[in-house]
């Protein structure tokens, strides 16, 4: 795909940011099916996924677009083998999530409240909804009291 970075790249990267901001929500899109993924590859890269600390990906099943340079690749990858490997990168992608999810449980942290003041949105975008409402748009101190589902407890902040 031309990506100017490698892996070991990227794995350095997101380390690094982990390294430095322990709590930081790490997302990353994902295009599994690019014409010429090997199976071999896509295994490769679950394994590097698996690997890194990431909180959140969002996964495009890769779809030709006429008149792009992809679509005149040869070697394109069975529609069939590219839903199942988007099924897999997505169950990993709601493991990670439900990891860092739970890993959030017990912490407080500053948040905006959103939408009707029920829910708020913190510094490391987790959307937690409040037991008792506040006014929207004002910082709190929310305590993550669950991960499924995310709920806290709004403290003044």
């Amino acid at each position: 795909m031309k990506r100017p970075y490698t892996a070991a790249y990227f794995s350095g990267l997101t380390a690094d940011i982990r390294a430095q901001l322990p709590d930081a929500s790490i997302g990353t899109d994902i295009i599994v099916g690019f014409p010429g993924e090997t199976d071999a590859q896509f295994a490769r890269m679950v394994d590097l996924i698996e690997s890194l600390p990431l909180t959140y990906l969002h996964v495009f099943p890769y779809s030709d677009r006429p008149g792009t340079a992809a679509s005149r690749l040869s070697a394109k990858v069975d529609g069939n083998d590219i839903r199942g490997r988007g099924r897999t990168i997505r169950r990993i992608a709601e493991q990670k999530s439900a990891e860092f999810r739970r890993s959030q449980v017990g912490r407080t942290m500053k948040a905006l409240t959103v939408d009707d003041g029920s829910s708020v949105v913190t510094g490391n975008y987790l959307k937690i909804r409040i037991s008792e409402p506040h006014p929207r748009n004002i910082w709190v101190a929310v305590n993550v009291e669950s991960a499924e589902p995310l709920l806290g407890r709004a403290l003044p902040y």
